[in-house]
């Protein structure tokens, strides 16, 4: 009687576990702009919980990064046991090896090149940053641009490929524009605008390239670039024209190069069977 007991207690408990994970992939497939959202709400309160404590215990700069690299680390684990559980590789999220001898493609990513060194160029390098801050940044930034890119130009893409690739470049640039301004909401409201904006455009570059190139490799190089670059420039408070300059410069960049990724779509028809192919 008691093995009996035991027996349907541990039936009862794997079956709430199977209809727990059938929720989950049901979710996931049949709600993929609900799916998403959720990753990215997830990822936000990860970060806002890390910036919270940082400010409770009146963390250094440092501390705090460290502590923001732990919410992306546990985000990043999130979606890495997720690629590769249930039958799924990483190479349906653009995950594959870069062919350098493909000169077409690597071309696709020198404005990115110009984009990642505006601000370095504007602004100037910090130079008196110590080992530590540095490692710390570059760490950081590299779990940011993993973290982010296979949310929004690996896992977002493939589940919204049904949904057409206008309604998935869209949709994602937009989701990753508000999150970025919320992420910002802790500083003045222009600069949250402006950083909004600059993500925005940036997403609707990035959500552009994965659809034409479909590799993420290079999206989580410029990524961890980009962001690595803005870090350690210098910091020049005050100078609201400095901040023009570069916002203008990189608006310019961003929405030219995004109207020519527009028009090789385009010319590739790319909506024909409201699919974004993605290749093994």
């Amino acid at each position: 009687m008691y093995n009996k007991i035991i027996v349907n207690v541990f039936y009862f408990t794997n079956n709430k576990e199977d209809e727990r994970i059938i929720m989950k992939e049901k979710v996931s497939k049949d709600h993929p702009i609900l799916f998403s959202i959720m990753l990215g709400v997830i990822l936000t309160v990860l970060v806002t919980f890390a910036s919270a404590i940082s400010s409770i215990l009146k963390f250094s700069n440092v501390e705090t990064i460290m502590a923001q690299t732990g919410a992306f680390l546990v985000m990043a684990i999130i979606i890495t046991v997720y690629m590769t559980s249930n039958g799924r590789r990483l190479s349906m999220f653009g995950f594959r090896r870069v062919e350098l001898p493909k000169t077409k493609e690597v071309l696709y990513y020198i404005p990115l090149l110009v984009v990642a060194l505006v601000i370095p160029t504007l602004g100037g390098i910090n130079t008196d940053l110590s080992l530590k801050v540095v490692m710390s940044i570059i760490i950081f930034t590299f779990l940011v641009g993993y973290t982010e890119e296979f949310i929004f130009r690996g896992i977002i893409k493939e589940k919204l490929k049904s949904k057409g690739g206008t309604f998935y470049i869209i949709f994602s640039s937009i989701f990753f524009g508000v999150l970025h301004m919320a992420n910002g909401l802790n500083g003045d409201i222009f600069s949250a605008i402006l950083q909004a904006l600059n993500a925005f455009l940036v997403g609707i570059i990035l959500s552009q390239l994965i659809t034409v190139v479909d590799n993420i490799i290079p999206l989580i190089a410029f990524h961890f670039m980009y962001d690595a670059l803005a870090y350690i420039t210098k910091d020049n408070p005050g100078n609201v024209n400095l901040e023009y300059i570069a916002s203008g410069i990189l608006t310019v960049l961003l929405v030219s190069y995004a109207s020519y990724l527009f028009n090789i779509l385009k010319n590739k028809n790319f909506e024909t069977n409201k699919t974004i192919v993605t290749r093994s």
